[in-house]
C-alpha cells in the first residue's frame, strides 16, 4: 500500500476552513481586522470602557461649566476673550459617536480592505450605530445648554447622510446652525488636518471638551513616527482625561499608519511584516 505523508507545517493550510470573499476563497480568519472588529462588536470590556469614558466626560463637562476660563482648544490658549463665548463640546464622529464596525465586518466577509468607494457607499446607507455612552453624553451636554459640534473627516458629500444618521439615532443636531463640520465643506477644509475647523469653532464658542479616538482630533499631528507621536502626546499630558477625552479604536487610525509608515497601499504581506517588526518581546 502506498503511504502518504503530510508535513505538519502544512496542516493548517490543508484543514483551515475557507470563507468565500470578493477575492475568492481564503483561510477563515486571515483578515488583519478580525480580532479588533470582534472586540468592538462583542466584548463587554469595550462597552464598559466606552461607557466609563463618557461618564468621565460628563464629570469633566460639569467641572468646565464652573470655570469660565476653562478651554480644551489649543487654538484658544493665551486669549481670554473666549471666556465670553457660549460653551460647546467638539466630538469626532466615526468610532467616537458613530460605530462603523459593521462596515469593517463587511470588509472581512468580502475579503477586501478599506477603500473610499465602499466607505462612501456605507456612509450613504446611514446604518452606523451609537458608540456606547455617546448618545447619553451628547444629550446631557445639550440639556446643560452646551452646543454639540461634530467635527469629522467624512467627506462633505456625505454630510447630509451623516446628519440623517445622527438624527435618526436621537443625537442632538442643531437645526439652525451647521454643527457637522466635514472635510472639504469649505475650500480651506480640504485636508484631513482638523486644525482649521477647530479654529473655526474656537472663533464662536468656548470649547469645553474635545472628544475623539485619534490624536488628530485634539492637535495637529505634525509627528508621523512612533517615537515622534509618543513625544508629542507627552507634551499634552495635562490635557488627557481632563479636557481631552479619548475613545478606544482598535479598528484603524493614525496609530496603525505609523506602524506601516503610512504606506496604506502596500500588500497585506508587507503590512504584516512591518507590523511584526514593531512587536516588543521579553526574550
Amino acid at each position: 500500500m502506498k503511504r502518504f505523508f503530510v508535513h505538519f507545517w502544512f496542516l493548517p493550510f490543508v484543514f483551515a476552513p475557507l470563507v468565500a470573499g470578493q477575492n475568492g476563497a481564503q483561510p477563515l480568519g486571515h483578515h488583519e481586522s478580525l480580532n479588533s472588529v470582534l472586540y468592538v462588536q462583542t466584548a463587554v470590556e469595550y462597552r464598559a470602557t466606552a461607557l466609563g469614558i463618557y461618564a468621565l466626560a460628563k464629570l469633566r463637562l460639569d467641572e468646565a461649566l464652573q470655570d469660565p476660563f476653562w478651554s480644551a482648544a489649543l487654538e484658544q490658549l493665551g486669549d481670554t476673550r473666549y471666556a465670553e463665548l457660549p460653551p460647546a463640546v467638539v466630538l469626532d464622529v466615526d468610532e467616537t459617536v458613530l460605530d462603523n464596525s459593521a462596515y469593517q465586518a463587511r470588509l472581512i466577509e468580502d475579503g477586501t480592505r478599506f477603500n473610499s468607494g465602499s466607505w462612501l457607499a456605507w456612509v450613504d446607507e446611514e446604518k452606523a450605530t451609537p458608540v456606547p455612552g455617546a448618545l447619553e453624553f451628547t444629550r446631557y451636554a445639550a440639556s446643560r445648554g452646551v452646543q454639540v459640534i461634530y467635527l469629522t473627516n467624512r467627506n462633505a458629500s456625505g454630510e447630509q447622510a451623516t446628519r440623517n444618521n445622527l438624527r435618526r439615532l436621537g443625537f442632538p443636531v442643531d437645526e439652525r446652525d451647521d454643527t457637522i463640520l466635514t472635510r472639504g465643506e469649505r475650500d480651506e477644509w480640504t485636508m484631513s488636518d482638523k486644525t482649521p475647523r477647530r479654529q473655526f469653532v474656537a472663533d464662536s464658542y468656548r470649547i469645553l471638551l474635545l472628544i475623539g479616538d485619534n490624536f488628530g482630533d485634539f492637535a495637529n499631528e505634525a509627528a508621523n513616527s512612533l517615537s515622534g507621536r509618543d513625544d508629542s502626546a507627552l507634551n499634552y499630558a495635562p490635557f488627557w482625561g481632563r479636557k481631552w477625552i479619548v475613545l478606544p479604536n482598535p479598528l484603524y487610525g493614525s496609530w496603525e499608519g505609523a506602524l506601516i509608515e503610512y504606506n496604506y497601499g502596500a500588500e497585506v504581506s508587507d503590512r504584516l511584516r512591518k507590523k511584526h517588526s514593531r512587536l516588543k518581546t521579553a526574550r
